[in-house]
């Protein structure tokens, strides 16, 4: 019952990051425009496609109920996040210097 709300928790956070990456394309990201940098829409553009993806795998693996399935997905959403995370940063870092 408990990892049914974990990842129903991940799917809420997977789509409103997916959709926050996708709706600032052509809007400033930390104090820089999205769309002068293509690093940095590169990452948010397939981080938000993928973090989509990820949420509609974690609803598919709730509505099976299939135990390897969602520790896979939890697994993915969790090591696609701090990619992109990584993938950010060091854009922003190589931006300030």
């Amino acid at each position: 019952m408990i990892i049914n709300i974990l990842v129903a928790v991940a799917v809420l956070i997977a789509l409103y990051i997916g959709y926050y990456l996708l709706s600032h394309l052509k809007k400033t990201m930390f104090n820089i425009s999205v769309q002068d940098d293509p690093r940095l829409k590169g990452a948010a553009k397939n981080g938000g496609i993928m973090f989509i993806i990820l949420a509609v795998l974690g609803i598919i693996s709730l509505i099976l109920q299939n135990d390897i399935l969602i520790l896979v997905v939890l697994l993915w959403m969790t090591a696609h996040g701090l990619v992109v995370e990584f993938a950010i940063l060091n854009v922003i870092n190589h931006k300030q210097q």
